[in-house]
């Protein structure tokens, strides 16, 4: 049926304008027709069309045909709390200006409570980066608690347009705050954020309200890690990585896999693969320190490997975060400056590796030497002495680059050097490289 004598009759008096009958229209007018609408008692007093903007406006909203029709005019309407509202359906930067503009009009002296809790939500359904201050602010300033929750409620609702930084810091910190429901609100957001499991995992060990403290560990939900490591002759992996493994997975409360590159690949048990499909991933990351034939090759190979495996067992491909081998890591590599640097005390330091081949191996080895500031040298595992016999001058220090005992380090020890050196031990035997390690992995989602 034609819209116009309807609006004819609401305009008139005749026709009663109904949420319901607001509701039908309100997809169907053009922008004549919306001016007409509002031109009458439904502009004056726009309660009922709000009402009707509830059932219908929202997927409504982002139709272009809708939009032009309705913006336009809405904007035109004297401020009111209505017609703010509905106005704050259709995302739009002057929209955004006319809920500033009421924002800044009303007094901080008075700052009514009802007027905040609308205006501060349909702000942040506008996702303008430029207010995310203000809603920053207004979440965590000690302020009435309606305030700030109605704040965090405009974060949540344009929680990827705001800056992504200032935005991480006052959720951390509003997951500590003494009310409840803001605290988890915040631990909600937190999970949605990139990289929200690592946030997540920075709570932990925070004093949080047992309530809050338990929705933090239902929202952690860790894939199953898969630790690439170079394993000894006959797929024997070292006990101190196995160890490592053990206090990961009780960490992490999610199974972790120690894959040797001289074993065949292990298979995961249900448990495994339960944890996989659980939280739509597995993890692999390469505890590897230089990039080798393993980081070039096998490393991509064993990826493939483990996505054909996600699909025979689960019928499906998990996603698979493949993580840098550990050895590219900024904060490794400042890690090992530092301990080496300490281990040295001023005395000269050389460290030992595996000889590598090829443009990119020697990049990587000067880039290394240049962030430790100490020289490093190949070193063939069965007669480590002959590259130290070459050395200009003999180094006080000694320092295999291994993660746990290998042939290098266990020939270190066994042959008597000339001039005697001290010999440093394999990395995991250094508690801060193995706290490191643990927080590291512990934190990955």
């Amino acid at each position: 049926m034609p819209v116009e004598p309807v609006l004819e009759q609401i305009n008139q008096g005749e026709l009663p304008a109904s949420a319901d009958l607001l509701a039908a229209l309100i997809g169907r007018l053009n922008r004549a027709g919306v001016e007409q609408l509002l031109s009458g008692p439904v502009g004056r007093n726009p309660a009922c069309l709000l009402e009707a903007a509830r059932q219908v406006l929202a997927p409504l909203a982002a139709e272009p045909s809708v939009k032009q029709a309705w913006l336009e005019p809405l904007l035109a309407l004297p401020p009111s709390p209505a017609g703010l509202g509905v106005l704050g359906y259709f995302q739009d930067a002057c929209v955004a200006g006319r809920l500033r503009a009421q924002l800044e009009a009303i007094e901080p002296s008075e700052r009514k409570q009802e007027a905040m809790q609308q205006l501060l939500p349909l702000l942040g359904r506008q996702r303008q980066p430029q207010d995310a201050g203000l809603l920053l602010e207004l979440a965590l300033a000690p302020a009435p608690l309606a305030w700030r929750r109605a704040a965090l409620e405009a974060l949540a609702l344009g929680l990827s347009a705001w800056p992504l930084a200032p935005l991480t810091r006052a959720l951390q910190q509003l997951a500590g705050d003494l009310d409840p429901g803001l605290a988890a609100q915040a631990v909600d957001l937190l999970s949605r954020l990139p990289d929200g499991q690592m946030l997540l995992r920075q709570l932990q060990h925070r004093q949080l309200e047992p309530a809050v403290a338990e929705r933090l560990r239902r929202r952690l939900t860790a894939s199953p890690l898969v630790l690439l490591v170079h394993g000894r002759q006959g797929g024997v992996i070292p006990v101190v990585l196995q160890q490592l493994a053990a206090e990961l997975e009780k960490r992490r409360r999610s199974p972790v896999i120690l894959q040797a590159f001289t074993a065949a690949a292990p298979e995961g048990d249900p448990s495994f693969w339960m944890a996989a499909r659980r939280a739509g991933a597995l993890s692999l990351v390469p505890l590897l320190l230089l990039p080798g034939e393993h980081v070039r090759s096998d490393v991509p190979a064993i990826a493939r490997h483990w996505q054909l495996r996600s699909r025979a067992r689960l019928g499906q491909v998990v996603a698979l975060r493949r993580r840098p081998f550990l050895g590219a890591w900024p904060q490794w590599q400042q890690l090992l400056a530092a301990e080496w640097g300490k281990a040295a005390g001023g005395r000269s330091l050389l460290w030992l590796h595996h000889p590598l081949q090829g443009a990119l191996a020697d990049r990587f080895l000067k880039y290394l030497a240049g962030v430790l500031a100490l020289p490093g040298a190949p070193a063939a595992y069965s007669d480590p002495q002959a590259i130290l016999a070459a050395q200009a001058e003999p180094p006080v220090v000694l320092a295999p680059l291994t993660l746990a005992p290998n042939r290098l380090s266990e020939s270190l020890k066994m042959v008597r050097l000339a001039p005697p050196a001290e010999v440093l031990p394999p990395l995991l035997d250094l508690p801060a490289v193995r706290d490191f390690l643990l927080s590291s992995l512990e934190a990955l989602p």
